[in-house]
């Protein structure tokens, strides 16, 4: 297996890691979530993200707590019981047993784009439209809808998902799932942290394995690539070009050099609350505000793209292993401590509506167990 390793970066790009991503239809141009991990303050490591979709792909969101133990197989949506095939796979499919209990946000009943293990290892799946997977061999072929998931069920730290990567025993295969919604394949890359504040990304480009490795790669976002992305953002100002800051919010690259740029200001917080309060702060200059699809005509052309919103903003605290959870439409900031689920094998999984109005605070006794009851 050919891959290429980046253990150091310009240190101008020290001040937190950031990164975005989509779902994308093939033919269209990619929207962008965003990803902010705030690790240079002794209080907290915190990474938070938001999830941008348009109105038209609803992406029917859970939060869910799985337990250790769980039998998983990439041909199988990633909660029990669901029915609707996974498309994209060979014969040779991974398995595995989770080792580790985990909090996560899965989409369209099928696959995960957002978690924290009980470890305090995060992941987070993000579009990269330019991706190229390596070549097809007989390595078992891992799911990229359960690539976060995999992830967290396996790991502590974030060296020891890059060694698994690095090894080569299994190989990325990018799938849909039209039954569910899923309908079309991403192009997606990794971001993995942990609580020491060391992070990776993980990329696939040219059929090579990429990995940019350590706390000092700040700022990944979707298209380009992680490599060329460092090199454009050179040309502004705050990073010693001659160009000013972008405004236009919907571009990768601008989203990508603001972010940075602010997060150099973020100020040394004193205690745990303006921790966690300066981590949603950097991401609101990146979220997008409600759009009406008819009045977004101009700014996107292709219908399935307008209106393309904020969906629900997370967080995860890696210090304190703590993930917080706010929808756009539920005022309250929700959050789970996972010292307070039960991760032991044979524990129920549970889920939650992220959208549900009626909830806030403490969001544990919020949990319902899953398979819902017949109704």
């Amino acid at each position: 297996m050919n891959h290429k390793r980046h253990d150091s970066v310009n240190p101008s790009f020290r001040p937190l890691i950031i990164a975005m991503g989509i779902v994308l239809l093939p033919g269209l141009d990619a929207q962008a979530c965003s990803r902010a991990f705030v690790n240079n303050n002794e209080v907290s490591k915190i990474v938070v993200r938001s999830m941008d979709l348009p109105v038209a792909l609803p992406e029917r969101p859970r939060l869910v707590v799985f337990p250790r133990g769980l039998e998983r197989d990439c041909k199988r949506s990633v909660l029990p019981g669901v029915k609707g095939d996974v498309e994209g796979l060979g014969t040779n499919s991974l398995k595995w047993i989770s080792k580790y209990g985990s909090v996560v946000m899965t989409g369209f009943d099928a696959g995960v784009s957002d978690g924290l293990n009980e470890h305090g290892l995060a992941a987070h799946m993000l579009t990269l439209v330019s991706v190229k997977h390596e070549p097809k061999d007989n390595r078992p072929e891992l799911s990229d809808a359960l690539w976060v998931q995999y992830v967290l069920d396996n790991f502590k730290t974030v060296k020891e998902a890059v060694q698994a990567h690095e090894e080569g025993k299994f190989r990325l295969v990018a799938v849909k799932a039209p039954a569910l919604g899923h309908s079309a394949t991403l192009g997606s890359h990794l971001a993995v942290e942990d609580a020491t504040g060391d992070s990776a990304i993980i990329e696939y480009v040219d059929g090579k394995l990429v990995i940019h490795h350590g706390p000092e790669y700040n700022v990944m976002t979707n298209d380009p690539n992680l490599d060329e992305m460092l090199k454009r953002m050179k040309k502004y100002k705050v990073f010693g070009g001659s160009q000013e800051l972008p405004g236009e919010s919907l571009e990768g690259e601008y989203r990508f050099v603001r972010l940075a740029a602010y997060a150099r200001l973020l100020p040394e917080p004193k205690n745990y609350n303006e921790s966690v309060a300066a981590a949603f702060s950097l991401m609101r200059i990146a979220q997008i505000p409600f759009r009406d699809p008819e009045k977004d005509k101009d700014s996107e052309p292709e219908a399935l793209w307008r209106g393309c919103q904020t969906n629900w903003v997370s967080a995860a605290d890696l210090t304190n292993i703590i993930y917080y959870i706010n929808s756009s439409i539920v005022p309250s900031l929700g959050w789970i401590e996972l010292k307070d689920l039960n991760l032991d094998a044979g524990a129920p999984i549970l889920v939650l509506d992220p959208h549900n109005p009626q909830q806030g605070g403490d969001l544990v006794k919020c949990f319902k167990t899953w398979p819902p009851s017949p109704t």
